[in-house]
């Protein structure tokens, strides 16, 4: 994965140079979204960008033509794109979504933050970016298409300058000597920003907090997440190693030769088979069987405790890398453990708006240089879910129907109630029960 890393930054340095332009300095990711099986990175970037954006909705208000082609767009960009997109940000630390177009319909590349260079920023605002958009291979080579955009101020306002590059392996050549040959070289827009959305994790940078790019939202836990591997690899290789095995004598079996010459042990269960000794304690002297326990419990503990202290480090509450513990917590400690993971959510979500808000400014620009749909009036709005925080009226009507039913202890609803633990629960029931009667006592004796 370093390589492949390596391999693209000398791409874009050579681009860069030609073009005249520097580099930001971006952190190097060590964990990578890309690498197969267990990655709790990849893991917890799923969990977060679901949170965020399932049960919301992108809202293109307006009565025109142009709002129209636009909310089609957008049910296919959230049906197929949002999401992938949102994970691949919390994943890689940042992440491009470049709207493209054949002339008649709209699609969209993901571009995941090694793909990318920012050559020109200021704060919030991209104002050069050098891109990795599409690669394949021969029996022989390797062919790679990048594309560079860069926003400048003429005299007739601002303009967008792309300029595409094809290399074969390590070397520039032209794009018609490659499967891109119907893409042109070079183009200006007349508009004022680039030609892309950006999402970009909340997560901070601590070793650059001025840093343009992002980081992934396990940065700084490279350790932590090893250990979790560590821990869930030791377990299968127990398990491997701990298969059962069953040892049988010889004599249980016959010889049988083999069409190639070799001979092996083969059971037929309509044999009889002959032995010294009590029946019993002769089979049983025959046959062993192999079967160590696993520790099951030691290496679940183990790997839940690294999961739950990635939690801690990254800023979430129990439920991102974890399962949720949400049977025995107080309305309060629910209220709080998921703000930890929500505050987080709200940021990104922040993110969401201002990379949609320049994507499809950028998609209206596109469909009008289609012109297949008349310019007019729209605007974008996002109607975001609150449900992951709003669990605990969830919780507490389960717990209400669960006391009315009799399967809950009154002091066990008032506890979680008020946050506090059963003992003082029951004190406190019993002071209810002394002021009722307080009350009571003092009504009849002024009756």
């Amino acid at each position: 994965m370093t390589n492949h890393k390596s391999l693209l930054k000398t791409f874009f340095l050579k681009i860069a140079a030609k073009l005249g332009l520097e580099l930001h300095e971006k952190t190097e990711n060590k964990v990578s979204f890309m690498e197969h099986g267990f990655n709790p990175t990849a893991v917890g970037a799923g969990v977060v960008a679901n949170i965020a954006i399932d049960d919301s909705d992108i809202v293109i208000k307006g009565e025109s033509n142009r709002a129209k082609a636009l909310t089609k767009i957008k049910d296919y960009f959230q049906n197929e794109i949002e999401t992938a997109a949102a994970t691949v940000a919390l994943a890689t630390g940042d992440c491009l979504i470049r709207p493209f177009t054949d002339g008649e319909f709209i699609g969209f590349n993901i571009i995941g933050n090694d793909d990318f260079e920012i050559t020109e920023s200021v704060g919030l605002h991209l104002k050069g970016i050098i891109i990795k958009l599409d690669e394949y291979a021969t029996e022989s080579n390797t062919y790679r298409l990048f594309e560079s955009q860069t926003l400048k101020s003429t005299e007739h306002g601002k303009v967008v300058v792309v300029k595409r590059f094809a290399f074969k392996n390590t070397d520039e050549i032209g794009l018609e000597n490659t499967q891109w040959k119907a893409i042109k070289t070079d183009d200006i827009f007349l508009t004022d920003q680039l030609l892309i959305g950006r999402y970009k994790c909340p997560t901070i940078n601590r070793d650059n907090y001025n840093s343009v790019s992002g980081v992934p939202i396990t940065f700084g836990c490279e350790d932590i997440v090893e250990n979790v591997r560590k821990k869930y690899n030791q377990y299968n290789e127990e398990f491997n190693r701990k298969e059962t095995v069953v040892f049988a004598d010889r004599s249980l079996f016959r010889k049988e030769n083999k069409e190639d010459g070799k001979t092996r042990l083969v059971r037929d269960g309509k044999e009889y088979v002959t032995f010294k000794g009590d029946l019993n304690n002769g089979i049983s002297d025959m046959i062993r069987e192999y079967s160590p326990g696993i520790r099951e419990t030691e290496f679940k503990a183990g790997i839940d405790l690294n999961l739950s202290v990635l939690e801690l480090c990254c800023g979430f509450s129990r439920g991102v890398f974890t399962t949720p513990e949400t049977s025995f917590a107080t309305a309060t400690e629910m209220i709080n453990s998921l703000k930890k993971t929500f505050s987080f959510v709200k940021r990104f979500r922040a993110s969401i708006e201002n990379g949609n808000a320049m994507l499809f400014k950028t998609i209206d620009f596109i469909i009008s240089l289609i012109g297949k749909t008349p310019v007019g009036d729209w605007s974008l709005e996002h109607d975001w879910s609150y449900d992951y925080i709003e669990q605990t009226t969830e919780k507490f009507n389960q717990l209400l129907q669960a006391h009315a039913a009799g399967c809950l202890k009154d002091e066990d609803l008032v506890g979680w109630i008020k946050g506090i633990n059963e003992q003082e629960a029951k004190e406190y029931m019993e002071e209810l029960r002394q002021l009722r009667t307080d009350e009571l006592t003092n009504v009849q004796t002024a009756e």
